[in-house]
């Protein structure tokens, strides 16, 4: 007899022990996304700052091919690749040629 009692109540406990068990690695997989979205609200917060200072800004606008109204825009047509100047004895860039960029 006591050892049916005793039976029933470790039957009875299996059931929450292991939805407790589960609740616990859910937990652990939705803290670890939490983690990672704190992560990428801070980088985009960074990135919001940053686009509140003008330079970044007018970088930003340039890269988008942007102008101020005063100016003039033009188009360059028919430009490769900038390459350094090169001496004709072999291809190497000339003494004192810097890079353009």
């Amino acid at each position: 007899m006591i050892a049916g009692v005793i039976t029933a109540i470790a039957v009875g406990y299996v059931g929450p022990v292991r939805d407790y068990v589960a609740q616990r690695a859910d937990l652990e997989r939705e803290q670890a996304a939490l983690r990672g979205l704190v992560e990428r609200r801070d980088h985009l917060a960074s990135r919001l700052r940053a686009l509140d200072q003008p330079a970044v800004l007018e970088a930003r606008a340039r890269e988008l091919g942007l102008i101020r109204p005063q100016e003039r825009p033009f188009l360059v047509r028919g430009l490769g690749p900038r390459r350094p100047p090169t001496s004709s004895d072999g291809g190497e860039p000339r003494a004192g040629a810097t890079d353009p960029g």
